[in-house]
């Protein structure tokens, strides 16, 4: 747990990934298969995490961008690398020649995918995504065309391989969600796609884990690989037995007692009532603790809870360890994890911030030290 001479640093639990990839495959099959979405640095985890996850068997991968599939690629990942959030037309000629699997939402970017496939003389897979009611990427129901249809089902250059959709409120609001998917399966059906053999995918982690009958062909899941409720509720993830899998920590780099009517850091905005022994931290808001988290924070110091006091700085906070005896430098402080008895998990992270999980998540992958530990 103390990993050397750190200042501050990321865990990955290994067993727990593995753990969680095994619950939510036993969850999609028979049926189905699940696609790790792995933007944003894996959710701020870093590509090895991706690495890792592809060591366990995982060989379907989603990214945002071509940028984030070549380094994906580049870190050893083995399986189909799907770019989910679209690609500009300079683009197409590298995502053929890498084999990458992109999704196309309008006619250009169709286009532009078929001409680069017929520059290079290969067959390029694409997968094709309606908008339900996102308002995001993907093409709207009533602009899809027959003449489009058929250019996606007969260009020879390249081959539909799969038909997506995204959700925009599948962890707080059910009926919407269901009224999306409906419309979904409805424009399969319409359109002649449904019971061919393609990947239809809809669900993201909220909608597989609360949805049941939404699990589809492919099942896009991010959040959940993580352990980690997408509503942000921690019972949903234990319920399902999902593992936490990320701890974030640091070292005390100072102890010292401060008298009554103390101000503490930039604005004065905590003001000690007791004398007081406070333990300056090595994290602050450049590694990804929200500042909005001043005096509206804890972590854990020797197994047990201590608030944050004062104003998050950039790359020091400041935590009242009054009650905890024997907090001395070098002490490691966990902002989320387990130390002993005591867990602070993400979810607290997210409500305490006004934010959601995911988001605290990536603004932690600012974090250079990852340690992968079992």
């Amino acid at each position: 747990m103390e990993h050397g001479n750190l200042h501050f640093w990321m865990e990955i639990s290994r067993e727990h990934l593995a753990h969680n990839l095994l619950v939510l495959r036993q969850l999609a099959s028979p049926q189905g298969d699940i696609m790790g979405v792995v933007k944003s640095q894996v959710y701020g985890h870093g590509v090895a995490t991706a690495a890792l996850l592809s060591s366990l068997g995982l060989r379907k991968f989603g990214v945002a961008s071509l940028e984030e599939a070549l380094d994906l690629k580049k870190s050893g990942v083995e399986g189909d690398i799907y770019i989910l959030g679209g690609f500009f037309p300079w683009e197409a000629e590298a995502i053929v020649a890498e084999g990458f699997i992109p999704v196309v939402s309008q006619e250009e970017e169709f286009e532009s995918l078929v001409k680069a496939a017929e520059r290079q003389g290969r067959t390029a897979r694409f997968h094709f995504k309606v908008d339900t009611g996102m308002g995001r990427m993907g093409c709207l129901p009533r602009n899809f065309t027959r003449s489009f249809f058929e250019r996606l089902s007969l260009s020879p250059a390249v081959a539909l391989c799969g038909v997506m959709t995204h959700f925009s409120s599948a962890e707080k609001d059910p009926e919407y969600t269901e009224w999306q998917f409906q419309k979904f399966l409805a424009f399969l059906k319409r359109w002649g796609f449904w019971g061919k053999s393609l990947e239809y995918h809809c669900a993201n982690s909220a909608a597989f884990l609360v949805f049941p009958h939404m699990r589809l062909a492919l099942n896009r899941i991010g959040i959940a690989l993580f352990g980690v409720s997408p509503n942000g509720e921690p019972e949903l993830a234990k319920s399902l037995g999902l593992k936490p899998v990320t701890s974030v920590r640091a070292r005390v780099k100072l102890v010292k007692v401060l008298p009554p009517g103390f101000r503490v850091g930039y604005g004065g905005t905590f003001v000690t009532s007791r004398t007081s022994r406070v333990a300056v931290v090595a994290l602050g808001y450049a590694q990804g603790l929200f500042r909005a988290l001043s005096n509206n924070l804890e972590v854990l110091v020797r197994g047990k809870r201590a608030p944050v006091i004062g104003t998050i700085s950039m790359d020091q906070v400041m935590v009242d360890v009054t009650h905890i005896e024997g907090v001395e430098k070098g002490d490691v402080v966990t902002f989320i994890g387990r130390d002993g008895e005591e867990e602070i998990r993400v979810e607290e992270v997210a409500r305490r911030g006004k934010t959601i999980p995911h988001e605290v998540l990536c603004s932690f992958g600012r974090i250079r030290h990852r340690v992968f530990v079992e």
